[in-house]
């Protein structure tokens, strides 16, 4: 019997095991190498274990596409258990070719119709697309109807990262602008953004976070009459929950109606925004829309 529509993503969207089963999510493992060997997120018990060994590691690590033969196996166990079509969301073709990948593996894939959909972010503010296209396609929704809803959720999404050092982005490559730009922002606190194209750029600089903070509170501001849903807010840490966790408390004694969570930048994008980096994010309400008639 045929089912629904599937949704595939990568593990950079950091879907928890209890949604990937309540939703019946499938994901994709992105490797890490680390000292000279593919590691994946799992390996490590919590950010702050792979923090400390990040930080002793004789060479800084580094993160690879998922392999050409993952990505088959999954589409091919997608075909297996039923599906006939599947929506499969990458993380932003502006900080790695994944999705320039994904589109040519669809392509030539018999047997299942696969849409490839560039999330234009990474972490959970792209994991939320995925939850909210996996809710509609179980209420029943087109895959046309669910794509329509997961762009508007997508261009309402606003992303600032704050990092403690931006050496990281500068080793990877994932930050957009040359290397006059990073040398720009070294020895102080760069607000990052991402771009249309899905790159990430710097957007403004302070010396301090308590600044960085009162300037993404002040855009959130300005932007907050643009919205026609419900806003909600994500706090995202690379171990630094402690710093998250009071910017929320701060959010929310201003903002009492408006929901925030608190979400984490695990191995994967930690290897690129190195420890303590912080993001706040806002978009409409991915709940609000799925229940929309």
């Amino acid at each position: 019997m045929a089912k629904n529509i599937a949704i595939i993503v990568d593990s950079t969207f950091y879907i928890s095991k209890e949604d990937e089963k309540k939703y019946s999510i499938y994901v994709i493992p992105t490797p890490i190498l680390f000292n000279g060997k593919v590691r994946y997120d799992s390996d490590w018990s919590s950010p702050a274990k792979f923090f400390k060994d990040m930080n002793a590691a004789k060479e800084m690590p580094s993160t690879s596409m998922a392999s050409p033969a993952d990505v088959l196996k999954t589409f091919d166990q997608v075909k297996a258990d039923g599906y006939q079509q599947a929506i499969f969301m990458t993380m932003s073709s502006g900080i790695s070719g994944f999705y320039n990948l994904a589109v040519n593996l669809a392509a030539d894939y018999e047997g299942l119709d696969i849409l490839v959909w560039d999330s234009r972010f990474t972490i959970m503010v792209s994991g939320v697309q995925a939850l909210m296209a996996a809710d509609l396609a179980a209420q029943g929704e087109t895959r046309d109807e669910i794509m329509e809803k997961v762009a508007r959720l997508r261009n309402s999404t606003h992303v600032f990262i704050i990092v403690d050092d931006i050496s990281h982005l500068k080793r990877t490559g994932r930050l957009a602008g040359g290397v006059a730009l990073v040398a720009g922002l070294l020895n102080i606190k760069p607000i990052l953004t991402f771009n249309d194209e899905g790159k990430i750029v710097a957007i403004a600089k302070e010396r301090h976070l308590k600044r960085a903070w009162d300037w993404v509170l002040k855009r959130f501001e300005l932007d907050r009459p643009s919205f026609d849903e419900p806003v909600r807010v994500l706090l995202a840490d690379a171990n630094n929950r402690e710093l998250t966790t009071k910017w929320q408390a701060a959010f929310k004694e201003a903002y009492p109606d408006l929901r925030s969570d608190l979400i984490t930048i695990g191995p994967l994008i930690g290897v690129h925004t190195g420890e303590k980096a912080v993001g706040f994010v806002y978009m409409d309400d991915w709940q609000t829309i799925a229940r929309e008639a």
